[in-house]
């Protein structure tokens, strides 16, 4: 009898402990659960984001061997990714290159574009973010209509990256170079430097990735008739160009 009334006066006291610590909570301040609970969720995304990380460090490791047995051809390389732009870039889905949901290009669109994407990006989240425009920025002379042209540029890529997972790579590319049959015609083509230099001088800052593509740009057989958009076997070229192989 005497057993069981200890274990009856344990029981009671467990039940007015734990009554108390409830009754502690539900009294806390609601500013301090919901600290809590961001907190919870902070962790819980950095995990994901780190884990992501990783798979893709493995992924990118498993297509560089698959590419040198040449058991895959160099567009493979592009995962989970996004690619802004416009006219010139539409030619990478257009030619059936790459994914057209993940080629965010329209003809005649311009770095103000940026933000018109971001329903895209809120559903794909990509970790992998490629940017190439200037045709069209040129002819409207943005440099001086926005104030600055790596300053507004700058702020649509940092908009774009904070609907990404930490940790997205972000690649700029140079505004390729026109022909120079086309850049006779118009005077406004030799601006092209100068907005290449505010371009890098913006992935400097910000420890993006640079692409100058004068390189890839030195014969008139990659271009269209116009003197401005590519011909077919050139996007193999550029997509190279830009993982740097």
């Amino acid at each position: 009898m005497k057993f069981r009334g200890h274990r009856f006066v344990f029981v009671l006291v467990v039940l007015v402990c734990a009554a108390f610590f409830i009754f502690h909570a539900l009294l806390s301040e609601p500013s301090n659960v919901q600290t809590g609970l961001s907190y919870i969720e902070k962790q819980e995304n950095a995990d994901t984001d780190q884990l992501n990380h990783k798979l893709s460090t493995i992924r990118s490791q498993e297509l560089e061997k698959a590419y040198q047995d040449g058991k895959i051809n160099i567009f493979a390389f592009y995962q989970d990714y996004a690619f802004f732009g416009d006219s010139r870039v539409t030619g990478f889905s257009t030619y059936g290159y790459l994914d057209s949901s993940r080629v965010l290009a329209k003809t005649g669109q311009t770095i103000v574009n940026i933000k018109d994407w971001k329903p895209q990006i809120k559903k794909m989240r990509p970790t992998h973010l490629y940017f190439s425009y200037g045709v069209n920025d040129i002819q409207s002379n943005l440099d001086e209509s926005l104030g600055g042209y790596d300053t507004y540029y700058e702020k649509q890529i940092k908009e774009i990256l904070k609907l990404c997972p930490s940790g997205t790579t972000v690649t700029v590319n140079s505004i390729l170079p026109v022909s120079a049959g086309a850049e006779e015609k118009n005077a406004n083509w030799k601006n092209i430097d100068a907005y290449n230099q505010k371009i890098k001088k913006m992935c400097k800052r910000n420890h993006w990735t640079y692409i100058d593509n004068d390189s890839i740009c030195d014969s008139d057989s990659i271009y269209e008739g116009d003197g401005i958009h590519f011909v077919p076997s050139f996007y193999q070229v550029w997509a190279m160009h830009m993982l740097g192989l």
